[in-house]
């Protein structure tokens, strides 16, 4: 009842705003003007949309605050062509689809340029870690890059601009409280020092419980019935963030520091796994750098970084299985992996003449990988600074081969280090007064799987200040990383056994784009695309014909009475080829203060190797945004709504064991944000996720198997009321 009284309070608050202020500046700017901002993800330089050689949405720290995004993850349920699915698995959270591509690891994550997701490719958890308040803008850049950024920018790139102390030049500060029953709060301070320093630092953390599902869904009816007593039925989330920047005349010196810890729970089977506050997934991304910029003259600007960083999963992170069918015994199996970068990058920025531009640079990366480590059974990775998984237990006496795979017989797996270097360059060419060339392209010379090339071409005409076209081809790869190569493990079911002989995973895109700004309220923007994926890396079952007629070994399957060496197992490989296809449709239009959003995406594809439409995918996705603005007070309503979701063919429900359907229904949800300022220093924030309750799903991570759901339960109403200062 009191939430309810709240919200009632905060409308009357907003009426009141409406009759007594005035129009917001913004909204006297036309649509080409809020649009059409400058971004430099494109082309690793400033430029606006309309000109850059991409598909490129930019989303500004107002439209942040008016639909009341709080991490990234929140971004993906208004954008046109991806598919989310939250509240999965600990190591994924939200699963991200681009234009049809699964896998979240094939989105480039950048801060400020920089590579910000675990540079040895490990999947990139969309959780409750990764707060906007730090952020000016974020830039989506749609489809490969690897022509400019190297290794896994491949479905897309999203870049986060970092604030300036001068845009903060102050305290802010905020309380948030989620009717989860979690606490968030934000500190952020910066300033200008004197005319050469600047400096910024954010902190933030998250503390508390994800929603509840089993407490609304038949599909964790099971969890209700625990009779191991130590079972809590909690969601954790322990969360922190440390964001930090100097600049000093021509250097910039930066560190931040991402600790995540939630849950592992949802979208794995609970009749399998104990949802409690000790079934947790955690892990660190450590990030510093120091950049140089400097103008060498008027034509020529260099800039040079040197970088450092780290990705550790936390020991504690772990599976909690249940050992027997009375739901009455548990016991974890954890993992543990980590890895280290150095890395040096030079890039020229140089004007030749007006028609023009050429951007060259250079990287050489070196990196420690420690792959992550199988189940451990016998509590958490000592992390002594010994970075050994003994698995000499997975030994076949017979042969003396680990997993019985032949030529394996090191049983001590460490260390997988290996040195990236990258050689770019592209030209920008100013054909006639309305009409660019962009050509490009990229070498990678990487110690274990050497080189590739990844070329990229774009063609922007502008027929008139009011239209823009573009015609865009580019390429991109996976590298096929030690996570992939080294993966294992096994249990009495099944056997998961590394191969290193994985290639690179490759897309090639086409993609064609118009945008018309019809006049000062109305702009249409669609893009049409195919993408073409080719050695595809995932999970197949091999048998005895890919280990030279040598069975595999089992030690776990003594468990159930069987013979340990069995003829078949699971294994990471490439298999064969996936397409992509479809168009968007995003249609902006301002109306005195209101201001509306409406996107239409069509995706199809199919993956070959399956012979199965591509899955984990909704074909058609409608995004309606609207937001009012009024003196003080902001209200925006955010709509979404997807049909039938793909699953896998091999699906245990909607699959070959069920009605063959293979798809499940859709959803429309509605999400509010209401902002009010109360003084010139207080603010307050009222958002409801999923206003109206409804119930759900998502698609569910990997495989959809006897241990992850055939789909994900997705989270009724959240409540979100906050304070903000400024000072």
């Amino acid at each position: 009842m009191k939430k309810y009284l709240l919200l009632i309070f905060i409308f009357a608050i907003s009426l009141q705003s409406l009759m007594a202020q005035e129009s917001d500046d913004l909204m006297d700017l036309s649509l080409e003007e809020l649009l059409n901002t400058e971004v430099v993800t494109a082309s690793k330089k400033a430029q606006k949309i309309s000109d850059a050689p991409a598909t490129v949405i930019s989303i500004s720290e107002d439209q942040i605050k008016k639909y009341g995004y709080r991490d990234l993850k929140d971004i993906f349920r208004t954008l046109p062509g991806v598919d989310v699915s939250y509240d999965n698995q600990g190591e994924v959270r939200s699963l991200v689809l681009m234009r049809g591509i699964m896998g979240n690891q094939k989105i480039a994550i950048l801060q400020d340029g920089k590579k910000y997701n675990p540079t040895t490719g490990e999947r990139f958890i969309y959780g409750h870690n990764i707060p906007l308040s730090f952020y000016k803008r974020v830039e989506i850049v749609y489809g490969p890059a690897s022509a400019l950024y190297g290794a896994d920018a491949y479905s897309g790139v999203i870049n986060l601009i970092t604030k300036d102390g001068a845009d903060v030049n102050g305290v802010e500060a905020s309380v948030t409280y989620a009717s989860t029953e979690a606490l968030i709060a934000d500190l952020l301070y910066g300033g200008k020092v004197n005319d050469e320093t600047d400096v910024i630092v954010g902190l933030r953390a998250y503390n508390g419980q994800d929603y509840k599902l089993h407490e609304d869904y038949e599909d964790y009816d099971v969890v209700n019935k625990y009779k191991d007593e130590s079972l809590t039925t909690e969601y954790p989330i322990q969360n922190f963030n440390l964001f930090s920047k100097v600049k000093h005349q021509d250097f910039t010196i930066g560190f931040d520091w991402q600790h995540t810890m939630e849950t592992n729970a949802p979208a794995t089977i609970p009749s399998n796994y104990a949802y409690s506050d000790s079934y947790l997934w955690g892990q660190d991304l450590r990030h510093a750098y120091i950049n140089y910029d400097k103008s060498l003259n008027e034509d020529i600007l260099l800039s040079a970084t040197v970088s450092a960083g780290d990705y550790e999963i936390n020991p504690a992170s772990n599976f909690l299985l249940f050992q027997d069918t009375e739901l009455s015994k548990t016991a974890a199996s954890y993992k543990y992996g980590y890895s280290r970068y150095y890395k040096a990058e030079v890039q020229l920025d140089w004007t030749i003449s007006e028609a023009v531009n050429i951007i060259t640079g250079v990287s050489f990366e070196d990196v420690l990988s420690f792959p992550k480590t199988k189940n451990l059974d016998d509590g958490p990775f000592r992390t002594d600074g010994n970075l050994v998984d003994d698995m000499s237990r997975l030994v076949d006496p017979a042969t003396g081969y680990v997993f019985g795979l032949v030529g394996l017989t090191d049983s001590k797996f460490g260390e997988r280090n290996y040195t990236n270097t990258g050689f770019f360059l592209q030209g920008d060419i100013d054909l006639m007064k309305n009409l660019t060339l962009t050509l490009g392209g990229r070498l990678d010379y990487n110690s274990i799987y050497e080189e590739t090339i990844n070329p990229r071409a774009g063609l922007v005409y502008k027929p008139s200040s009011d239209l823009s076209l573009k015609a865009l081809v580019g390429t991109a790869y996976i590298q096929p990383s030690n996570y992939y190569r080294w993966e294992n493990f096994a249990n009495p079911f099944i056997l998961h056994v590394p191969n290193e002989d994985i290639k690179p995973e490759k897309i090639t895109n086409i993609s064609l784009s118009s945008t018309y700004y019809a006049s000062n309220n109305l702009s249409i923007r669609l893009d049409l695309f195919r993408n073409n994926l080719t050695d595809v890396i995932g999970a197949a079952v091999v048998g005895t014909e890919f280990n030279q007629g040598q069975n595999y070994y089992n030690p776990y399957r003594t468990v159930l009475g069987e013979n340990p060496s069995v003829d078949w197992a699971e294994i990471n490989t490439n298999l064969g080829k996936i397409y992509t296809q479809g168009f968007e449709i995003d249609v902006n239009y301002k109306y005195s203060n209101l201001m509306f959003n409406l996107t239409y995406s069509f995706i199809d594809g199919k993956d070959e190797e399956k012979d199965h439409p591509i899955a984990k995918v909704s074909p058609h996705k409608v995004n309606l945004k609207t937001d009012y603005s009024l003196g003080d007070f902001t209200a925006a309503v955010s709509l979404r709504w997807y049909s039938k979701v793909q699953t896998l063919k091999e699906n245990a429900v909607y699959g070959d064991a069920g009605d063959k359907s293979y798809e499940f229904e859709g959803a429309f949800l509605t999400y509010l944000n209401l902002n009010y300022q109360i003084s010139k220093h207080f603010a307050v924030n009222l958002a409801v996720d999923n206003v109206l309750g409804t119930k759900h799903y998502g698609a569910a991570p990997y495989a959809e198997s006897g241990w992850v759901m055939h789909r994900a339960p997705q989270a009724l109403r959240k409540i979100f009321f906050g304070l903000k200062t400024t000072l």
